[in-house]
This record gives structure tokens, sequence and C-alpha cells, in this order.
């Protein structure tokens, strides 16, 4: 499934995607994706589960279980919404510490990825409905999640060994 589509699910303007590590300046709440391309129209090239090598050894996860459900050809990773002020909100996603409870535990696989990634997004008041909306839709086409959202109801999946 394409951003685009993704986006018209909801019905909402889809904004230009940054790099991830970019800002972003919208200050209202909304919705995110983090995907692998910078196309919103672009599906991907098929590969490997591009896990950066070696990762950090504090960390306790379970490669296999990511493997198995990395989609090699989904754009998408992430779909993600806050009440909060979008640009704030992905700012905490970027300096988030793997393995870490705070400031955004969902979906921090994605900073274990050796790969390109790119954000987008838009504003919208009512973030939650738009964001489950997204993620049903991912998940009737692709028939899990996305990758780093994981499955709902299940405990995170990265944590730091003690």
């Amino acid at each position: 499934m394409t951003v685009a589509e993704l986006f018209l699910k909801t019905k909402l303007i889809l904004k230009e995607p940054v790099p991830w590590g970019t800002p972003v300046s919208e200050c209202g709440e909304g919705v995110y994706v983090v995907a692998r391309v910078g196309n919103a129209n672009g599906g991907c090239e098929a590969c490997e589960l591009p896990f950066k090598d070696p990762l950090p050894s504090n960390l306790v996860i379970n490669p296999e279980y990511d493997r198995q459900r990395w989609p090699p050809n989904e754009p998408v990773l992430y779909i993600g919404g806050t009440k909060r002020s979008l640009c704030v909100r992905i700012a905490e996603f970027y300096c988030h510490k793997v393995g870490d409870k705070s400031p955004h535990a969902g979906g921090q696989v994605v900073k274990l990825l050796e790969c390109g990634l790119w954000v987008y997004w838009s504003p919208t008041t009512h973030p939650g409905g738009c964001e489950n909306k997204m993620l049903s839709a991912f998940e009737k086409k692709a028939g899990q999640p996305p990758f780093a959202n994981g499955e709902r109801g299940k405990p995170m999946r990265i944590r730091c060994s003690t």
C-alpha cells in the first residue's frame, strides 16, 4: 500500500515528505507515516530486513520475529497520530533512545534500520480516528499491521537489558 493510498483513505491533504531526522513545520495535531520511499505514490524494491550491523548490544530483541514480520516490498513502516503538536511528537521520535519507554516507544524499531526513511504528515482535528482508519486499511491490504507498529495489544518488543 502506498503512502498516498493511506492518506486518501482519510481524505487528508498529504504534506511533502521530509527525510528522517528533518524537522516538520506543522505545529498542530495530526497523523504521520514513516516510509522507505520519498515518493508518496511509489512502491519500493524488495529487500531483506535491513537491521544495522551490529545492533546495540544492550537491547533485547527477537530478530527472527522481526524477520518474519518484515514486508520486503512494503514502503510504509509506521503509522502514528497525535493530539499534540506534530513537530514536537516527530522530534520526540527522532531523539528517542531505542529501548526506553519514552518519549516515543511506539515504532522505535525503525531506528534500528539501515535504510533511507521519509516522514509524511497531515494536520487533522481527528488524529485518533484517522490513525485507526489508516491502520485498518493497511492491515486489510497487507494482512498485518505496518512493520514498526507491531501488533495491537502486545507488549513492547524492544527493551534494554539489565
